[in-house]
C-alpha cells in the first residue's frame, strides 16, 4: 500500500482539517492519518463524516471544550494520588462539556443515524458533576459549605482576623506619635506597624523588616502575636480539611474512572469525525458513490485547496474498458491541476473526508495511488529532471498492484523527443499489463496519435481561449489539445519573421496525420453539439410526454367520477322501483287479482335495472340446464328447452322463449352476486335507514296488533337519526296492515302528513309519512 500524499498535497489538507479539531490527541491523529484501502472501512468512515456533517449543518458546531483532553482522563490508568484543585476544576469543566454534548445529540435525534449511533451514546455522570458543582465555585474556589468542619474553621478564621484588625486599629491610636505612617502593613505574612527608627523601643513586638531608607521599622505588636498564631494554626487545619475534601472527591472520580474514560475515548473519535465534517462542510464536500471495480466517474470535481468560488471544475470517466486517459494542452492550462485533483480527491475520500464533486459522481477505492508531478530533482543523488522522473516510474512499476491509480505528468519529457515518446509509449503499455487506471499529461503529438490508434485510451485537452491567450482550465473530452506555442509567442510580441520561420518549419514537420487529428477534433466538437441538441430534444419530448400522460390520467379520473355519479343515481332509482316490484311479485305469489298491465309493468321495472360490470362467456351454444344471462331483462335464468334456434328459459316466476342472440353463457367464476329478495319475517330487522333523509319500514306479514309497536320503534329511530320522513311498506294484500297503519297515523301527534307512494316508490303498496 503506497500513496503519494506529499506530491498530491494531502499534508495541506490535513493541516486544514486540524484547525477544526479541539484536542491535541485528535490533531496528532490527523497528522498521522493515512488513506484506508478496505471498501467496507471506507464506507463506514465516510458515512460517519456525512452523518455528523448533516447534524452540524442543521444544529451548528458540537459544543466541545478547547483542549478538552488536557485532564486526568488522558492518562491510561488511575493516578495513585489525590487530584489537585486545578485538576478537579478542569474535570468539572470537562463534565459540563460532556453534558452539553449529550444534550446536543438529544436535540438532534430527529436525524436517523446508522454509523455514529454507538459513538453518541454516553455514560451518565450527572451525580459526579453535581458533587463538583456543590464543591467548587465558578471562580475556582471551594465553597465554605463543602463540609461542616471547613465552614467552622473559616468562620473562626474570619472572626480572629476581625479581632486582630480591631486591636491593631487601637494600637495605631496608641502609638500614633511613634509611627511613620498611620496604617497597618504586612511583612512576611504578618500584620505590622510602621514605626520610626528612633521610636522602635517604644513599641513592644517582633521586627520583621526595615525600610530601604532605614528610617522605618516594621514591628508586629506583641499584643497581636497570639491572635496571629491562632489564625495560622486554623489555616493549617483549613488546608488539611481541604485535602480531606479533595481526597473524597478523588475517590468518587476513581470509582467512575472507567466510565469516564469510555466517554473520553468516544469524544476523541467524535472530535476527529467532527473536524472532517466541518472541513467537508467548508469546502462543499459530499459523499459520492464508492466502488472497488476501478470505476471513476468524476463530475464537476474541484481541487479543495483552490478558492471554491472561482475554481474551475473538471469531469472525467475511467473504467475497465477505458482505463487510460491522455490529457494534452498548453502549459499553465490546468493539466497538472487536473492530475492532482483526481489523486487528491481519491485520497481524501479514502481518509473519510468528503469531497467537492457533483452528487452523481462515483469514486473507485485503490490500494495504491502513485503520482509523478513536477520537477522534484534529487540533489543528494545528483539526478536530473528526466532521471528523477524515470526513477519514480521504476519505483511505481516495481510496487504496482492491479488495483492502482497512476498519475504521470509530462511523461517522457526532459530528454530527446523521439526517445522520450518511445519510452513514454513503452511505459504506458507496461502499466497497462495490470488492471490499473492511468492518467498521463503530455505535449507530444506522437502520443496523441498513439491514443487515437489504441483501444482503451481516452483523450482530453484543457480548454484554451485563442483570442485572449488564456487557459480555461476545464477538460474537453475526445479532443487532443495543441500547445499553441507559436500563437502565444506572436501575441506576446515576437518578431513576425521569427513567427513566419517557425510556421514554415512546423509545416515541414507536420504530417497529414496532424490534419486528420484536427479534422477529427472538429468532427467530435460537432458531434458533441449535436448530441447535446438531441439530449435537449429528448428532455423536451419526455417533459411533454409526462404532461400528456398526467392530462390523460386526469381526464380518465374525471370521466370515471362522472360515470360513478350516474351509476349511483341510476342504482338509487332502481332501488326505489325494486320496492314496487317486490310488492307486485307478492301479489302474484298470493294469486290475487293482478291486472295484465301490472305484469307488463313488472317486466318494464325489471328491465330498467342499471347495468353493472358483468363478466360472461360469449359462446353461442346452450344446452338444457345451462345458466344463461338474458340481455334484454338483465337477469339470469336456466335453459329448460331448446327448439330450433330458440330457447325456453325460466327466470324468477317467468318462463319465456328467447332467440340465441338474446342470451349469453354466464361465467360462474366471475358471477356478480344477485340481490336476493327475502321472504318477509316479522323477526327480521325491518327498519332500513337509507343514505337520504328517509327511512323504510317493511310491515308486510305483521299482525294488526303488532303494527303500532313497530311504527313507534321506527318513528323513535327516525327522530334520533334526525330523519324527516318514513316510507311504510304495507303491500296490497287484504288491506289489514294498511288499515292498521292508517289507524296509527290518525292517532299520532308526531306525523305532519301522509300520502301513497308515487311511481318508483311502490304506488299504493306503500305510504310515505312526513314527521313534524
Amino acid at each position: 500500500m503506497s500513496f503519494s500524499t506529499k506530491t498530491l498535497e494531502f499534508d495541506a489538507i490535513k493541516t486544514q482539517v486540524q484547525k477544526y479539531a479541539y484536542s491535541e490527541i485528535t490533531k496528532n491523529r490527523i497528522e498521522e492519518m493515512l488513506p484506508e484501502t478496505n471498501l467496507f472501512k471506507i464506507n463506514k468512515i465516510t458515512n460517519e463524516t456525512n452523518e455528523i456533517l448533516k447534524i452540524v449543518a442543521r444544529f451548528g458546531t458540537i459544543p466541545f471544550l478547547e483542549n478538552f483532553d488536557n485532564n486526568i482522563l488522558s492518562n491510561d490508568n488511575i493516578l495513585e494520588r489525590v487530584y489537585s484543585l486545578e485538576e478537579l476544576l478542569y474535570l468539572r469543566l470537562y463534565l459540563i462539556m460532556e453534558q452539553n454534548i449529550t444534550n446536543y445529540f438529544l436535540i438532534s435525534k430527529e436525524f436517523k443515524l446508522e454509523y455514529v449511533t454507538e459513538k453518541i451514546k454516553f455514560n451518565d455522570h450527572l451525580r459526579l458533576l453535581s458533587i463538583l458543582n456543590q464543591t467548587f465555585t465558578d471562580y475556582g474556589e471551594i465553597f465554605d459549605d463543602a463540609s461542616k468542619e471547613l465552614k467552622r474553621l473559616r468562620t473562626l478564621i474570619k472572626k480572629l482576623q476581625l479581632d486582630l484588625e480591631t486591636k491593631l486599629q487601637k494600637l495605631l491610636n496608641t502609638y500614633q506619635d511613634y509611627l511613620s505612617e498611620n496604617i497597618i502593613v504586612t511583612r512576611n505574612g504578618r500584620y505590622c506597624l510602621a514605626v520610626k527608627e528612633g521610636s522602635k523601643n517604644k513599641v513592644k513586638g517582633v521586627i520583621h523588616d526595615v525600610s530601604s531608607s532605614r528610617q522605618t521599622v516594621f514591628i508586629e505588636p506583641e499584643l497581636s502575636l497570639h491572635i496571629t498564631a491562632e489564625i495560622e494554626l486554623n489555616k493549617i487545619l483549613e488546608e488539611k480539611e481541604i485535602t480531606k475534601i479533595l481526597t473524597i472527591i478523588t475517590q468518587d472520580v476513581n470509582k467512575n474512572f472507567e466510565s469516564l474514560k469510555e466517554n473520553f475515548s468516544k469524544f476523541i473519535e467524535l472530535d476527529l469525525i467532527h473536524a472532517k465534517a466541518k472541513y467537508s462542510l467548508a469546502t462543499n464536500g459530499i459523499l459520492p458513490r464508492l466502488n472497488n471495480q476501478g470505476r471513476i466517474k468524476l463530475i464537476n470535481g474541484k481541487h479543495p485547496l483552490l478558492d471554491q468560488k472561482i475554481a474551475v471544475p473538471i469531469s472525467l470517466e475511467l473504467d475497465k474498458n477505458n482505463n487510460i486517459l491522455l490529457i494534452t494542452g498548453p502549459n499553465t492550462g490546468g493539466k497538472t491541476v487536473a492530475l492532482k485533483t483526481i489523486g487528491l480527491l481519491t485520497i481524501m475520500l479514502q481518509s473519510g473526508i468528503l469531497i467537492p464533486v457533483n452528487e452523481e459522481s462515483e469514486i473507485a477505492v485503490f490500494d495504491n495511488i502513485f503520482a509523478d508531478i513536477g520537477d522534484e530533482q534529487s540533489i543528494i543523488n545528483s539526478l536530473s529532471t528526466f532521471s528523477s522522473h524515470i526513477a519514480r516510474v521504476i519505483k511505481f512499476l516495481n510496487t504496482l498492484t492491479d488495483n492502482s491509480l497512476i498519475l504521470l505528468d509530462e511523461l517522457g519529457s526532459g530528454t530527446d523527443p523521439i526517445e522520450g515518446v518511445a519510452l513514454a509509449i513503452a511505459i504506458i503499455e507496461e502499466f497497462n499489463k495490470k488492471d490499473i487506471r492511468l492518467v498521463v499529461t503530455s505535449h507530444y503529438s506522437e502520443l496523441k496519435t498513439y491514443a487515437y490508434e489504441s483501444e482503451g485510451i481516452l483523450t482530453a485537452s484543457v480548454a484554451f481561449d485563442k483570442d485572449s491567450l488564456k487557459p480555461l482550465y476545464y477538460l474537453q473530452h475526445g479532443i487532443s489539445g495543441d500547445s499553441h506555442a507559436r500563437l502565444i509567442a506572436k501575441r506576446l510580441g515576437m518578431n513576425d519573421s521569427v513567427i513566419e520561420k517557425a510556421n514554415y518549419l512546423y509545416a515541414r514537420k507536420e504530417t497529414d496525420l496532424s490534419k486528420i487529428i484536427g479534422k477529427l477534433n472538429e468532427e467530435k466538437k460537432q458531434l458533441e453539439i449535436e448530441r447535446k441538441r438531441l439530449s435537449d430534444l429528448e428532455g423536451k419530448y419526455n417533459f411533454e410526454k409526462d404532461n400528456l400522460e398526467l392530462t390523460r390520467k386526469k381526464l380518465i379520473d374525471e370521466q370515471n367520477t362522472v360515470i360513478d355519479q350516474i351509476r349511483k343515481k341510476e342504482l338509487e332509482k332502481w332501488q326505489e322501483k325494486e320496492i314496487e316490484v317486490q310488492l307486485l311479485i307478492e301479489e302474484i305469489e298470493n294469486n290475487k287479482n293482478v291486472k295484465e298491465h301490472h305484469i307488463a309493468d313488472l317486466k318494464g321495472k325489471i328491465s330498467e335495472k342499471p347495468h353493472k360490470d358483468i363478466s360472461y362467456d360469449k359462446t353461442k351454444t346452450f344446452n338444457v340446464g345451462d345458466q344463461v344471462y338474458i340481455k334484454s331483462y338483465q337477469q339470469y335464468g336456466i335453459v329448460k328447452e331448446k327448439k330450433d334456434n330458440k330457447y325456453r328459459v325460466k327466470f324468477g316466476i317467468f318462463d319465456l322463449e328467447f332467440k340465441l342472440s338474446d342470451l349469453e353463457m354466464f361465467d360462474s367464476k366471475k358471477k356478480v352476486e344477485k340481490k336476493e329478495i327475502k321472504k318477509v319475517n316479522k323477526n327480521q330487522n325491518k327498519h332500513d335507514v337509507s343514505t337520504s333523509s328517509s327511512m323504510r319500514v317493511d310491515l308486510r306479514g305483521f299482525r294488526f296488533e303488532d303494527v303500532h309497536d313497530e311504527l313507534d320503534k321506527a318513528i323513535d329511530k327516525a327522530l334520533i337519526s334526525n330523519l324527516h320522513s318514513l316510507t311504510i311498506i304495507h303491500g296490497f294484500g287484504t288491506g289489514a296492515v294498511r288499515k292498521a297503519v292508517y289507524d296509527y297515523i290518525a292517532k299520532s301527534k308526531l306525523i305532519a302528513s301522509h300520502r301513497y307512494g308515487q311511481e318508483g316508490e311502490g304506488l299504493n303498496g306503500v305510504t310515505v309519512i312526513t314527521l313534524k
